[in-house]
């Protein structure tokens, strides 16, 4: 009997689970989060779609997928897209590497690390894409020892900073590339920018094979589209640590220039809204199709995709109070915060860029007061009288994981957004 719950099932060697998995996501994305969609009125996902989005945290992927593919009952109603994504994800050591980078106990992390993740991979759809930045050191040493005959003096083939780490990990420099092995680079090995130990001339000498696994994955995602399978690709590569949409990478591009016929284009945003109680809301806007043809240089083409992607970014109460709370005076009345959240909701309903509903519809006294007793709890404000007190600390890094960080990471998202309308920064100066 043929498999309806997946629209392409007959494309699919294991419909089941995959549809398995997407309920699972669908699911555990309704337990952990509060999640509001806006998508356009005929919204439907068409076969050789390539759909690009922003990209902030590792859990947009799921809470994307379920705003994409719309869950009805027991069906899916549009496709699962195949995602490209970080090629080192793929190696078997990547969970165990990622749970000591996370602070866990190394012999737990090395048994966690040995559950083979590539059956989870080929079912949610994910592709390699191979990233400049996400190349570590290890697999740096080991593209050196696929690509470079075994008896290669190493000490002719690293920059200053590669040479110093190897000799502080191991002591000594080995006299044969054959001699280097991986595991023995221990957290060095797993550090990022992994080319950048090596000098210039080794990085020519293995440029056109690290160059051609690059090609071939991008013609897997052509192929793809051109079959009528849908794509999804986050133009900027990696995820934004510092809250600003990274520059946008050549992936997008070079798909684009290589199916056989250009593919529509879908652009998409999630804005968080982490600075208030309950389950963290996120707000998703999935925005119109872009048909070809697109600008004929990659550089007018990246610019429509960051202007469409940022227009479409959310802007949420908790991107408000982050501005608020880094911009505005170091003491105010709750009456002052309410007021300035209300002109710039009105502000911003003036332009062109994409407003949390819950700003249109919640009472504003309701919720600043909510907000505020959030941001009393967490040590943000505190009381004086009649009025608060901003204790965010003005020098803090952008992060997730205290909110002081998220309130960094939340005003630098707002000042990209609002970047696309002359004098709105300074509409919106407290």
């Amino acid at each position: 009997m043929s498999f309806s719950w997946l629209p392409d099932a007959t494309l699919d060697p294991h419909p089941r689970l995959t549809w398995l998995v997407e309920c699972g996501f669908d699911f555990t994305v309704r337990v952990l989060y509060n999640k509001e969609e806006i998508l356009p009125p005929d919204y439907r996902l068409e076969p050789g779609t390539l759909v690009v989005s922003n990209h902030q945290r590792d859990a947009d992927i799921p809470i994307l997928t379920t705003v994409l593919c719309r869950r009805e009952g027991l069906h899916i109603r549009w496709p699962l897209p195949f995602y490209a994504t970080r090629e080192d994800i793929f190696h078997p050591e990547f969970l165990r590497n990622r749970l000591l980078d996370l602070g866990w106990n190394r012999l737990l992390a090395s048994w966690l690390g040995s559950i083979p993740l590539g059956w989870l991979l080929r079912i949610t759809r994910a592709r390699p894409l191979r990233r400049v930045r996400e190349f570590t050191t290890d697999e740096t040493l080991r593209l050196l020892l696929e690509t470079l005959p075994p008896d290669t003096n190493p000490g002719n083939l690293f920059s200053a900073r590669g040479t110093r780490e190897i000799l502080d990990c191991l002591g000594s420099m080995p006299v044969k590339l054959q001699q280097l092995d991986p595991h023995c680079l221990g957290e060095i090995g797993r550090n990022f920018w992994g080319l950048r130990r090596l000098n210039r001339s080794t990085i020519r000498k293995i440029s056109p094979v690290f160059r051609s696994q690059t090609a071939a994955q991008l013609k897997d995602f052509a192929h793809l589209l051109d079959a009528g399978r849908i794509v999804f690709l986050a133009p900027e590569g990696t995820i934004s640590e510092e809250g600003y949409f990274r520059r946008i990478r050549a992936g997008a591009w070079q798909i684009c220039q290589i199916t056989a016929h250009p593919p529509n284009l879908l652009p998409l945003a999630l804005g968080y809204d982490p600075l208030g109680p309950g389950r963290l809301r996120i707000v998703v806007r999935i925005g119109t199709v872009k048909n070809p043809p697109y600008p004929a240089t990659r550089a007018a083409f990246d610019s429509m995709l960051k202007t469409a992607i940022l227009k479409l970014h959310p802007i949420t109460p908790s991107h408000l109070i982050s501005r608020f709370l880094r911009a505005g005076p170091r003491r105010f009345t709750t009456v002052e915060f309410r007021s300035w959240i209300e002109r710039a909701t009105r502000v911003i309903r003036t332009t062109r860029l994409t407003l949390d509903p819950l700003l249109n519809r919640a009472p504003q006294a309701k919720l600043t007061g909510s907000r505020l007793a959030w941001l009393a709890r967490h040590g943000l404000i505190e009381p004086d009288g009649s009025a608060w007190i901003n204790r965010y600390p003005v020098a803090t890094l952008p992060g997730w994981r205290r909110p002081a960080a998220t309130v960094t990471y939340l005003d630098n998202a707002l000042s990209d957004i609002t970047d696309l309308e002359p004098g709105l920064a300074a509409a919106l100066d407290p």
